[in-house]
């Protein structure tokens, strides 16, 4: 990483730890850090066209994590990406993306995707708001939302490869951190997405706390069950 690379990231999360989600109604926990799969979710995109400069990048980041993975030792892989049908209005995914930065506790599942193919559901959205990940232990479901490409500083070389990576690395448990030159970095540290911008394409790296965490949420002998 060069000396430039300053403040980063935005992303938000809200996943509550499995001995809180307990306590929710299942149908409608969204859950916080600690959360994990208990299987290999597939992963469906919503709201991308063809032409959407995003997709790839999802396909990229699915393959970084999952070779992330493999070289930590781990068992747990994210499953195949596909485009599914479906959408959720940009006025939704800002209203949960505020939800998730005011820390407003548990949110349903959005019901116009419960019916879409997929347990990790990327929403490719053309609005602008603060990218997020949420997961739903319980269901066993996840949300990624992407603010469009065209808004700054997602319209930045580099940056929303890492932010796709980013709100990933939420739907399978991190939390952010403090250090400006890793991945997960966020708030409530001054970390914002426009220091992910890079002439050369390459993702930020985790920390060893995170690959660690990464180790005991999914270890050598992970199975689904």
């Amino acid at each position: 990483m060069t000396a430039r690379l300053g403040h980063l990231v935005l992303g938000l999360t809200l996943i509550l730890p499995l001995s809180v989600q307990a306590q929710a109604p299942a149908s409608s926990a969204a859950g916080e850090m600690g959360a994990r799969w208990t299987k290999v979710p597939a992963v469906a995109v919503v709201g991308a066209n063809a032409n959407d400069a995003r997709l790839p990048l999802v396909h990229d980041a699915v393959a970084f994590w999952n070779r992330s993975l493999f070289e930590l030792g781990s068992a747990f892989r994210l499953g195949s990406v596909t485009q599914a049908a479906g959408t959720i209005p940009a006025d939704e995914l800002r209203g949960l993306s505020d939800r998730v930065l005011s820390r407003a506790g548990p949110s349903p599942f959005p019901e116009n995707l419960r019916g879409t193919a997929g347990d990790l559901v990327v929403a490719l959205s053309d609005g602008d708001f603060i990218s997020f990940g949420m997961l739903w232990p319980s269901l066993d479901r996840a949300l990624v939302a992407i603010k469009s490409e065209r808004f700054w500083p997602l319209s930045l070389p580099n940056v929303a490869r890492n932010v796709i990576a980013h709100e990933i690395g939420h739907a399978i448990g991190l939390r952010h951190n403090s250090d400006p030159t890793t991945l997960m970095c966020g708030r409530p540290a001054p970390c914002r997405p426009d220091a992910f911008q890079s002439p050369t394409e390459h993702y930020f790296p985790l920390t060893p706390a995170e690959t660690t965490l990464l180790l005991r949420f999914y270890p050598a002998d992970w199975r689904p069950r």
